[in-house]
Parts: structure tokens; sequence; C-alpha cells
């Protein structure tokens, strides 16, 4: 950027500054690397197809404890899908991550899976709508994103 003085000259500005539209990138940088982050991840398939060691694997630390073989098999009884929450808070060259894993057993492990789905697709509108009421309030101070 140049400027004219009263004499005609041309100053530059240094754009070393942090200030203007060049700089935008790098102010926003600054803020998400501040603030940090929220990430939501949800794993769905069959039991034994291997969910909880690929977030365990992806993020190289236990964050979802395994099953042993006997509460599987106890669980394939129950004709439920739950869905667990797994939050953990990671920090990286001093960049934090709030990271919400939404883990779905017992999904599609029966003969007849006929809407097998709906739990999650309940679950997934429930985040959007309670994130919608958080936004619509006068003070939206701690909203919880799990979107």
């Amino acid at each position: 950027m140049s400027a004219s003085d009263a004499n005609g000259s041309a100053k530059t500005q240094a754009s070393s500054g942090g200030i203007g539209i060049a700089n935008l990138p790098n102010q926003l940088h600054k803020i998400v690397t501040k603030k940090g982050t929220n990430f939501s991840l949800m794993v769905v398939g069959e039991s034994g197809t291997g969910k909880t060691t690929f977030i365990n694997t992806l993020l190289t630390t236990e964050l979802i404890e395994p099953l042993d073989d006997a509460s599987r098999r106890k669980k394939q009884l129950d004709r439920t899908v739950d869905i667990n929450i797994h939050k953990a808070e990671l920090e990286e060259k001093m960049f934090s991550v709030k990271l919400n894993v939404v883990d779905t057993p017992g999904f599609g492990d029966y003969v007849d899976n006929n809407d097998c789905w709906l739990p999650v697709v309940d679950f997934i509108e429930n985040q959007y709508e309670q994130y919608l009421r958080q936004e619509q309030q006068p003070v939206r101070k701690g909203v919880v994103d799990m979107r």
C-alpha cells in the first residue's frame, strides 16, 4: 500500500504490522489457535468391524476401551442401537481440539436390519435442534456444539 505526502513522494507501509485485508488470514489463524476448535466424529458399523481400533489408531491413544468377547456377545442379545459419546481434548503445537467421538455399538448386528439407522438419524437431528435452540437464546455464551 502506498500513500502520498504533501511533497508528492510515495511512502510504503509495511504489511508486517498485522493490519489490513492482506493479514486477515493471519489474524483468523491467531484467533482460532487461541480459542481452539470443536470437532465431532461419528463411527457407524457392525460390531467387530474395527470402529474402536480405527479411532484409537487415528488418535494414537486408547480413547475408547475395546470390549472383551464375553461382553460383546452379551451385547448382541440386546436389540437396540446404543449411542455412546466419548469426549477428549487434544493439543498439538499449541492448537487445542475438543473432540467428540460418537460410537454406535449394536448398529447392523441383526439379520433383520430394517430401520436400524433410525436412532442414528434421530441423534443427528437432535444435535442440530439443540444447537439451534442455543443459538436462539439472547445470551449465547457457552454454546455446546455437538453437530
